[in-house]
């Protein structure tokens, strides 16, 4: 007679427990739950375009031409082959036809995220029992990486959780065919992933011999060399993700292996740098920490993935929210569920609760909640909406990332500038124009140098505004917010001369006067500039300018109470170019300034992104005092 063995330790004895009705339906809830939950934050954080990242829009982009046959991706200048070999996204590029590309995207994300979770839920039962379900589930779920990654962006990692879990699941209930089905599915998801499915298959030698095993090993490790060794080098762009990753290192993975190899201290040094030191630490705290080495076993297949991450140089690959360690998460929960199962059989109720509150209390210190601003519209929400809206539907658009997934299913359509793509309408981010708003460091800002040039351009001009954004097309007026001065009856008869020959009647209507430099009191401020008059409007100043013919595109303002002001403001609001400026033009400048800040006088000033007056001869200051006129 055999010796029994405890279901605790070996995973080939199933306790097949029963499960009464409301414990099934409670199961379904949860997992139609947290898809439910997961993909109302993440469609909320679409819909309000607060997506800061770029893999949304490059996966919704990949998926909307792979449905259509489009192999051409338009954000990297290269063939989907030299970037990732991703199948999975081709359906769910079909299923965008009836709902959006970005929307399908984001729901089968949700749903991949709650199945897996009710995966390791239900390998918790094989191992421990009925009750543990939950263990299995909420240590997944509760996870703060999970619900960072699932609403902020979607990633073929991240539907790999699912056929990942299923791997797991299946080698544990020792499925030979289901195992081989659930790895098959984790290589259409990302072809990198076959370093883990490699490590699956090491693992499987255990429990399904090395006629199983070896092939899916050597055939995983093959897969990758055909894309690493033929199809990256023949489709790949010019500049990929490894030197983002790892170029600090070396331009190729060769020289980096060997420089690791001649400098080990360069290599130590990096890993035990800033957040990297506490990398295993934080993935393994939401877990109680010890449970998860209990099971190591599990844990090998993650080995790729933590080891890449480490060595990544990267700035957010070592974060805990980040998609880069979310594949790893399936083993982490499996290693914990064998750990529980080691301890002895008293341990293992309140381990499971310790392990769910440790989680819970994570989820709440470091994940994210329905209250988050992410989730919430805001003025920038508006914004976009609003040039969104502006943007023809059957045009090539370069756009800053937040708005790309909105427009990524299109032929041509690129991150903003730079380079020039080139397209027929480009979108300009304008944040740092708040950031620095009325200070000289504003003209010498990375981003407001590459504005002026756009905003210069004859081929080019504004199609709408909505702060921050500002849309311009090609052939489109770059003049079209200068606000051209419309003098009204006050104006006119500040102006105005009185002719004692003929002097008015009192009801009579006064004729504008000719609209040229003679009929103005003109104060110089450069040779190409001068100050007409100011007026207080409600949010501020007006200023009445003349433009003697095109300024250089980095004049700006100095405008003040007082003659010692250090404020810089941009002319015209920044929105057209000194550049376009024609002799005769009149126009309208407005300055925002605190109620009370002028009372009955403005001085202003002339300056370039130098810092110095345009000519050594212009005027520091002019003093302009604060008359009456419009004041729309």
């Amino acid at each position: 007679m055999s010796p029994t063995v405890s279901p605790a330790v070996s995973p080939t004895v199933s306790l097949s427990p029963t499960v009464s009705a409301t414990g099934r339906t409670a199961r379904q809830l949860a997992t139609y739950g947290l898809a439910a939950f997961l993909f109302a934050l993440a469609f909320a954080r679409l819909a309000t375009f607060h997506h800061r990242t770029f893999d949304l829009a490059f996966y919704t982009r990949m998926a909307w031409g792979l449905a259509r046959g489009d192999l051409w991706d338009p954000f990297l200048e290269a063939h989907v082959l030299g970037l990732h070999v991703s199948p999975v996204l081709a359906p769910i590029g079909v299923a965008g036809l009836l709902v959006g590309t970005a929307p399908a995207l984001l729901l089968a994300q949700s749903v991949a995220c709650a199945l897996t979770a009710k995966t390791l839920g239900l390998l918790a039962v094989r191992r421990l029992g009925a009750p543990y379900f939950w263990l299995g589930f909420f240590a997944f779920a509760l996870h703060p990486n999970l619900v960072h990654v699932a609403t902020y962006e979607a990633h073929p990692g991240t539907l790999a959780l699912l056929p990942l879990a299923l791997a797991a699941e299946r080698l544990d209930a020792r499925d030979r065919r289901g195992f081989v089905l659930a790895v098959v599915g984790v290589l259409l998801c990302r072809e990198d992933l076959a370093l883990v499915t490699a490590l699956l298959g090491a693992i499987a030698h255990r429990t399904f011999g090395l006629r199983t095993s070896l092939p899916i090993a050597l055939g995983s490790l093959a897969y990758l060399g055909l894309f690493v060794g033929y199809l990256h080098p023949r489709f790949s762009p010019e500049t990929g993700s490894f030197a983002l990753h790892f170029g600090v290192f070396g331009d190729t993975p060769g020289a980096v292996i060997s420089r690791w190899i001649s400098e080990p201290s360069v290599l130590f040094s990096h890993l035990f740098d800033g957040k990297r030191g506490t990398y295993l630490a934080r993935i393994l705290l939401p877990l109680a920490l010890v449970p998860p080495l209990l099971g190591a076993r599990f844990l090998v297949p993650a080995l790729p993935i933590v080891a890449i991450n480490l060595v990544s140089a990267f700035p957010t690959t070592p974060n805990l929210d980040s998609h880069y360690l979310s594949p790893a998460l399936p083993f982490v929960v499996v290693a914990t569920i064998v750990g529980v199962a080691k301890l002895r059989a008293d341990k293992r109720r309140g381990a499971a609760l310790a392990i769910v509150a440790c989680s819970a209390i994570f989820y709440g210190a470091l994940g994210r909640h329905p209250n988050d601003p992410a989730f919430a519209a805001d003025p920038r929400t508006d914004a976009a909406r609003t040039v969104l809206a502006a943007i023809p539907a059957d045009v090539s658009v370069q756009a800053p990332d937040p708005l790309l997934p909105h427009l990524a299913e299109r032929a041509r359509v690129h991150r903003a500038p730079p380079p020039d793509r080139d397209a027929e309408v480009v979108v300009l981010d304008l944040a740092h124009r708040d950031r620095y708003a009325q200070r000289e460091d504003l003209l010498r800002t990375i981003e407001e140098p590459r504005v002026r040039d756009w905003l210069a351009r004859a081929d080019y001009g504004p199609l709408a505004h909505a702060a921050p954004y500002l849309v311009l097309r090609r052939g489109a007026d770059p003049r079209r917010f200068l606000e051209r001065f419309e003098p009204t009856r006050a104006s006119i008869e500040e102006h105005a001369e009185p002719d004692e020959d003929e002097p008015n009647e009192p009801n009579e209507p006064t004729e504008p006067r000719d609209d040229s430099r003679d009929s103005v009191e003109l104060v110089r401020l450069t040779p190409c500039l001068g100050i007409v008059g100011a007026w207080l409007v409600p949010d501020g100043v007006a200023l009445e300018l003349l433009a003697h013919g095109p300024c250089p595109s980095d004049l700006a303002l100095r405008v003040g109470p007082g003659e010692l002001s250090r404020r810089v403001d941009l002319i015209a609001d920044g929105l057209v170019s000194p550049a376009h400026l024609r002799a005769g033009d009149r126009f309208v400048s407005r300055h925002r300034f605190r109620p009370g800040l002028l009372d009955a006088e403005v001085w202003l000033g002339a300056l370039r992104s130098s810092g110095a007056r345009p000519e050594p001869g212009d005027p520091i200051r002019v003093r302009v005092p604060l008359r009456g006129g419009p004041t729309r």
